[in-house]
Parts: structure tokens; sequence; C-alpha cells
């Protein structure tokens, strides 16, 4: 018998505290255990104004928070290995987008009880 009072409760999000703010999202491996469930992919789309003194600068919450939704939808606690990269796209009639691209694995942590 686990620590929950059934197994229905065992991976019910609200009695593990789990919601999609506490999805970790990290750049690197971890040392934990954790079982590998699926690699994820997320692209933002942003029109902007090139103006002269103008210089890009990068945020990529729109992707982190993308990554975790993603990985909350999956059952996972964390993204391992994200990647995130940037570039500038002129379309035909002369607008700027900008690109944005995250990827990364969604794992679930194993815990081991002693």
């Amino acid at each position: 018998m686990g620590i929950f009072k059934n197994e229905e409760e065992e991976n019910r999000d609200d009695v593990l505290n789990r919601d999609v703010d506490s999805i970790l999202i990290s750049t690197g491996p971890t040392a934990v255990n954790h079982d590998v469930v699926q690699v994820i992919f997320v692209r933002n789309y942003i029109q902007v104004e090139a103006k002269a003194g103008w210089s890009a600068t990068s945020d990529f919450a729109g992707l982190v928070r993308g990554l975790q939704e993603q990985a909350h939808e999956l059952g996972g606690d964390a993204v391992l290995n994200c990647h995130f990269d940037e570039q500038f796209i002129r379309e035909e009639d002369g607008k700027l987008l900008l690109s944005q691209v995250g990827y990364g694995t969604v794992v679930m942590t194993k815990i081991t009880r002693f």
C-alpha cells in the first residue's frame, strides 16, 4: 500500500500538488532517476518593427510556458535538455517576424523510498 488512501489518488495532480508552474525546465540533464515520456517542441512567431538603434532581446518566457503546459498534459514533472533558438524572418510584404523555437525531453522523476 502506498502513502495514499487508494491508487486512484496516487497520480492525481491535486493530491500531488502539481500544477503547470511546478514543471521544472532545465537546459541540462539530471542525476535523478527518471522515465522519459516524450520529446516536445514549441514555436512562437512575434511580429517586430526594426528601428534605428534597435536590438533584439531574447525573452523565451512564452516558450518556457508552452513546454510546461505540454509536459503537464503528458503527466511529466520536468523538461530536460531544453534548447532555445530564434531567427528573424522577413515576409513577402516586408514585415519582420521573430521566430522562436524551444524543445526538450519530458520526464517523470522516480522517487525512491527506503
